[in-house]
């Protein structure tokens, strides 16, 4: 588990334009960051969606060769009935 460091903050005596700096310089870090991990949420449900929908097309198709199957082995047995063995 990763902990999050403490604030430590700065007396206004302090804060020069070396820390305006830095400031503006990790705010903009953070707002790129934010809006990466924005973006990559993003992607991560609408192909989350995709597949989804694309699963249950594969299971209705599944479910359909399943029926044609049965149907297939029905005729097959009838067959074998009647005319022995394949």
């Amino acid at each position: 588990m990763i902990k999050k460091a403490k604030k430590v903050f700065v007396p206004d005596e302090q804060k020069d334009e070396k820390y305006w700096t830095r400031r503006k310089k990790n705010n903009v870090a953070a707002k790129r960051s934010r809006d990466a991990r924005r973006l990559k949420e993003n992607q991560i449900t609408i192909r989350a969606a995709f597949l989804e929908k694309e699963n249950t097309a594969l299971r209705t198709e599944v479910a359909e060769l399943r029926k044609e199957v049965g149907k297939c082995k029905t005729i097959v047995s009838k067959y074998e009935t009647k005319y022995g063995p394949l």
